[in-house]
């Protein structure tokens, strides 16, 4: 039992200080090391702007993740060298209920909706040895599940952004299972008109973190991450 409870202090003490931040630096960009320390060891080169998965400190070093061109991939970074993304407006959780979640300030109204995962309207893949393991759902990566078909996907994210209406398309929802609708949050950049909706996802394995990027009222992209 005290390892249990000892287990769950420690995921909560460093997912807190595992967020999506932004690349801001005065140079225009940031070098990306592979290891906390000044020296030849620059692995990359991320611009302003670029988004990344940051971990807890590590003195002036902070351990991100990120993707790009398609891969995965980690280094360190200066801690001063990222803007949160909570340091942009809050727009904040209004409702939870009946599997819907509205956040809502003067500028943004946000509807999250989920359903029940129905596996016969999908294409599962299972493992070619153990029929139990599910690896592939209509040939993508499975986000939220370890090798179990998922209960639950989302449905729709509804937003209107200064009386303008947006709806995500059917592709920024795909292979995203288990949606935890009660973590769903968002923060709108008003000065560059950005809206950011992040949500931690899990049903106690495969847990992941997600961030939407809705740029001048159209949806840009999305990133995903093992946050835990």
């Amino acid at each position: 039992m005290k390892k249990i409870i000892y287990f769950f202090l420690i995921f909560n003490f460093n997912f807190c200080f595992s967020q999506f931040g932004i690349i801001n630096d005065l140079d225009g960009f940031v070098n990306v090391r592979s290891s906390a320390e000044k020296g030849k060891n620059i692995s990359d080169k991320l611009e302003n702007g670029f988004i990344v998965f940051y971990f807890e400190p590590k003195g002036n070093w902070v351990n991100i993740d990120y993707k790009k061109n398609g891969k995965q991939l980690n280094g360190y970074i200066y801690k001063d060298r990222i803007k949160y993304i909570n340091d942009f407006t809050n727009v904040p959780l209004k409702s939870n209920l009946n599997g819907k979640v509205k956040l809502e300030n003067e500028n943004v109204k946000i509807e999250i909706s989920e359903t029940k995962f129905i596996k016969e309207k999908h294409n599962l893949k299972f493992h070619k040895n153990d029929k139990s393991i599910l690896e592939e759902i209509d040939n993508m990566q499975i986000f939220g599940k370890d090798g179990g078909i998922p209960k639950k996907e989302y449905k729709s994210i509804q937003i209107e952004i200064n009386s303008v209406k947006i709806e995500l398309p059917n592709i920024a929802l795909k292979n995203l299972y288990e949606p935890s609708l009660y973590n769903s949050k968002a923060n709108y950049d008003k000065k560059n008109d950005i809206l950011y909706i992040l949500s931690s996802n899990s049903d106690g394995a495969g847990g992941y973190e997600i961030i939407w990027i809705i740029e001048k009222k159209k949806y840009k992209y999305r990133i995903e991450v093992y946050g835990f």
